[in-house]
């Protein structure tokens, strides 16, 4: 049985961008391993010099870098690449609801659905005009 907080964590998924691409088997796969964190407004969520363990997805709220609005997803790059991020992420003035996806799930994710990493490509084209 799939239960209400699943249901609406793929619904989230389906809404954003990297994640439009994936058929409703595939978000139903990522939204049972996801998991909900809010954050209060300026609360630190990846500190400069850290190498993600996890892929972060907006779905409310927002998240700021170095003062500026970040992707809806983030962070990518560290986490698939190993990169240490070069400043603080933090929770934005209305505070921030993400949808977290440990490591090791994101891999599967990138593997088993090369839409997916398309999609982040794309995300990242956009966020670097």
């Amino acid at each position: 049985m799939i239960g209400p907080e699943v249901v609406h964590r793929l619904f989230a998924l389906r809404e954003i961008g990297p994640f439009q691409r994936l058929e409703d088997t595939e978000l139903l796969l990522i939204a049972r391993h996801a998991r909900s964190r809010r954050f209060e407004a300026g609360k630190l969520v990846l500190p400069a010099g850290l190498v993600a363990e996890a892929l972060f997805v907006v779905i409310a709220g927002g998240a700021q870098v170095e003062g500026v609005a970040a992707p809806v997803v983030f962070d990518a790059p560290g986490l698939l690449f190993g990169l240490a991020t070069t400043a603080d992420y933090t929770a934005g003035p209305e505070g921030l609801e993400a949808l977290v996806i440990a490591k090791p799930h994101v891999f599967t994710i990138a593997r088993e659905c090369p839409e997916f990493v398309v999609g982040l490509r794309d995300l990242a084209e956009r966020a670097a005009r």
